[in-house]
């Protein structure tokens, strides 16, 4: 607790700055959304609790949660197109078994 109150009283100015760049942030490209969570999150790891330090202040939080939102998403689609496109049909399995194994792949 001694140690949010500490990060609160030392880096408002810093968390404010963050704020302003989330508030400002636009973007016409996801992999510029993917950049910007990952230097948000890296900057941010400098607080003690992040969570609890930004509560204390105007922290936009609904953006900042639907910026990491897009972010995952989009990282996780880039890796089932990723195991998509390298699925490799092994003409000696069994039909049966490469169709589960098709089937796996579209379940994601």
């Amino acid at each position: 607790m001694f140690q949010v109150k500490a990060d609160v009283e030392t880096q408002g100015e810093f968390v404010e700055s963050l704020a302003s760049e989330v508030r400002a942030a636009r973007f016409a490209n996801i992999d510029d959304v993917v950049a910007f969570v990952h230097w948000l999150d890296e900057e941010l790891s400098f607080l003690v609790d992040e969570r609890a330090v930004l509560k204390h202040f105007d922290w936009p939080e609904s953006k900042t949660d639907a910026l990491r939102e897009a972010a995952f998403e989009y990282q996780d689609l880039v890796k089932l197109e990723n195991k998509a496109t390298s699925f490799v049909d092994d003409p000696k399995l069994p039909c049966e078994e490469a169709l589960k194994r098709m089937y796996s792949l579209l379940e994601k």
